[in-house]
């Protein structure tokens, strides 16, 4: 449960209140705000609301406090209120408020779910971060404030409007049920993946995977083998904020180290810190941040390194204490440093079938921070000499001598050599070891002035590399502003005079990684594909390219689940794209789909 305790959210002090404790009654009842309230589009937001409503309660209708016992925000974090144990003031008297706890949903009235009202856009809905968060508040009130299996609405026993029409049905169809408090055994079947498992039983997927001992690397899309035995965790053992269960607001990812990232990790801190980035405007993604991390990656990250005023090897794109600290990026559950996933061996034939693959740069990365590279510019994805005469070195340096240290990698010495594993990307089929980068045309081909994918695919490529000279944007003719900018890439890996004219070559063009083309975006799944709350990774890919244009709204990075944050980000490309009203109310149409270019899954 993300708990935040009255401290943190800047509770004043409690009035006068001379009832008795509460140590056990019938359930909860769930409220509503009951007014026109606004999106909190931030996380940082939310404690003011809280504040805002106790000043009402004790000002206003001169309560000893905030009249709840929980407050839920629409990022799912539970507010203490009055907290357990005490009795409410919200419920309409005080047999009412003995019989139940009350719970907030803060959100409000309105007739629609996009519309203006003092300049804002306003909701009624709960979003699914929310529903958790209510599940995880009538939890901890079961397990530590004794309270019964009743989940009402404030409208049951009160005459009242709230908590509203949706959240009363939600609390007649056990929507809000938090489920048995286990631990209990499953024994998984065919289709089960980490995230259904963890909805089927109502626990967070991270801490169902941290009960089975998985690896911090793995997503919510992970799927078990049939037949996985898995223990269900107990809800309750990590409700109670004393007992670490906790997460303070404003919390963030502590400072993983610069080694970590020089791991070339795949992990959900990598895409909660390029969103991050994206909102301080260090934003050359093309596709928009991922797991994985890469040279984009980097590049934004010396530029919010140049941002804070840094310079020279202080702007190098390597993350530091002290310009993470001030990045702020925020922790949520299942957003861990954790342990890296190493890539497993390839085979002995596959590095001498010459292969062009992000693992090959990787494993480069790896020799040089051992001291073994020989590379006099990369390391890069295409295997060279320089490749195994630096994976010689290594086998070397392990004591290897002769036919053993002829630079093909074995199995003994790549285990050694620990290469971390490398995520499945846009332009990558399943992450499998192979080519996933254009192959060299040849210099004659771009000679003819052609006209094609693969000159805009190298020009954003030639732009995301800081050597872009387009006053508009990469485009399929070539010219000559191609031609300088391709100049500017060979000036930048080093090369001078006829080297540098510009006309592409097979060293620089293998160094650029042109990602190879293909009909590479996702076709319009249709208008029913998203009213039908998927669960899918086109969802994922689609949040990344609108974090990309600058219309995510996401507060850690998208992902497979469609919510209301991804409608609301959707609404604001819709709006980029100059359309209003009832065109831009956040659902996908094919126009505005082809214009977002999502890649293909």
């Amino acid at each position: 449960m993300k708990f935040v305790t009255r401290a943190e959210w800047g509770a004043r002090p409690r009035g006068e209140n001379d009832d008795p404790p509460i140590t056990s009654n019938r359930g909860v009842k769930i409220h509503w705000v009951g007014s026109l309230y606004p999106i909190e589009w931030f996380h940082s937001q939310c404690a003011g609301g809280v504040r805002g409503i106790q000043r009402d309660h004790q000002q206003g209708n001169g309560w000893s406090d905030i009249g709840y016992s929980l407050a839920v925000c629409r990022h799912g974090y539970v507010f203490e209120g009055r907290g357990r144990n005490r009795q409410c003031a919200a419920n309409g008297n005080s047999t009412l408020n003995r019989n139940h706890y009350a719970i907030l949903a803060m959100t409000g009235t309105g007739r629609s779910f996009w519309g203006t009202s003092g300049g804002g856009i306003w909701d009624t809905a709960p979003t699914a971060e929310m529903k958790q968060g209510i599940r995880d508040a009538i939890a901890y009130l079961r397990h530590y404030g004794g309270a019964g299996t009743e989940i009402l609405g404030h409208r049951d026993g009160y005459n009242t409007e709230c908590p509203g029409g949706d959240i009363w049905a939600m609390t007649r169809d056990g929507t809000f049920e938090p489920g048995s408090s286990g631990p209990v055994e499953y024994v998984t079947v065919p289709g089960d993946t980490l995230g259904s498992v963890a909805r089927k039983f109502n626990v967070p997927w991270g801490a169902l995977a941290a009960e089975n001992g998985l690896p911090m690397v793995v997503l919510e899309g992970y799927a078990f083998p049939v037949g996985t035995r898995l223990t269900i965790p107990n809800r309750g053992s990590s409700l109670d904020p004393q007992t670490g269960g906790s997460t303070p607001i404003g919390g963030n990812v502590p400072f993983p180290g610069t080694e970590w990232f020089k791991g070339r990790p795949n992990s959900r801190i990598v895409m909660a810190m390029g969103v991050r980035l994206v909102q301080e405007g260090c934003n050359p993604y093309r596709v928009g941040p991922g797991n994985q991390w890469s040279d984009v990656d980097r590049d934004a990250y010396a530029m919010w390194q140049r941002k804070l005023g840094f310079t020279g090897p202080d702007a190098d794109g390597w993350p530091g204490q002290t310009s993470w600290d001030r990045l702020r990026v925020p922790a949520e559950d299942g957003i861990s440093a954790g342990p890296t996933s190493y890539e497993p061996y390839p085979g002995a034939d596959w590095f001498k079938a010459n292969p062009n693959s992000p693992i090959v740069t990787a494993m480069g990365v790896r020799l040089v921070a051992e001291g073994c590279g020989t590379y006099l510019s990369g390391p890069g994805p295409r295997w060279t000499e320089a490749d195994r005469t630096s994976y010689a070195n290594w086998q070397r340096k392990l004591g290897y001598t002769g036919a053993d240290a002829d630079g093909w990698p074995g199995p003994t010495t790549w285990n050694q050599l620990r290469v971390p594993r490398q995520g499945s990307g846009p332009y990558e089929e399943g992450g499998a070891p192979g080519s996933t980068y254009e192959p060299f045309p040849g210099t004659d081909w771009f000679k003819t002035q052609p006209n094609s994918a693969i000159v805009t695919e190298m020009g954003r490529r030639l732009i995301a590399e800081g050597c872009g000279k387009y006053t508009v944007g990469a485009g399929p003719q070539w010219s000559d502003v191609d031609r300088q900018s391709y100049a500017a890439w060979q000036q930048k890996l080093g090369y001078s005079g006829a080297a540098a004219d510009g006309w592409p070559g097979k060293s620089s063009w293998d160094q650029l990684r042109v990602p190879r083309y293909r009909n590479q975006y996702e076709p319009y799944p249709g208008a029913a594909f998203f009213q039908s709350n998927p669960n899918s990774v086109i969802v994922t890919n689609m949040g990344r390219r609108l974090v990309a244009e600058g219309c995510g709204l996401y507060r850690v990075g998208p992902g497979p689940q469609w919510s209301d944050i991804d409608r609301q980000s959707y609404a604001k490309w819709q709006q980029k794209l100059g359309y209003s009203g009832a065109d831009a109310d956040g659902w996908p149409g094919p126009t505005t789909w082809d214009s977002l270019r999502v890649p293909r899954s």
